[in-house]
């Protein structure tokens, strides 16, 4: 994941969840500074299932396999070290969470 900038908006954070979730019926993305308090982001939100196949630094995402979110102003008010993770409900009984990614957000 590449570094971003305090404040910076406008940028895409992809995440792997690795299996098919085409049949969610939430989609998640919690954003987390090492200090501080998390974002939890819904499709309310604009989290959205990614649609086509795409590279990520050397990894390859393939469609309906990863989620997406547009970082808003406001979303990265702290510099410092944070992740990021992705969560598909597929049923009360069915949830995929994803590893977490980290990444560095610069002065």
């Amino acid at each position: 994941m590449p570094d971003l900038n305090k404040n910076e908006y406008g940028q895409t954070l992809h995440v792997n969840l690795g299996e098919d979730i085409s049949s969610f019926t939430a989609l998640n993305l919690i954003l987390e500074p090492k200090i501080g308090s998390k974002l939890e982001k819904s499709v309310s939100d604009g989290v959205s299932l990614g649609a086509s196949n795409i590279d990520v630094d050397d990894e390859s995402y393939l469609a309906n396999q990863y989620i997406s979110y547009t970082i808003k102003q406001g979303d990265l008010d702290k510099d410092g070290q944070w992740r990021v993770k992705g969560e598909a409900t597929l049923s009360a009984t069915n949830k995929v969470i994803s590893d977490y990614n980290r990444f560095t957000v610069l002065p």
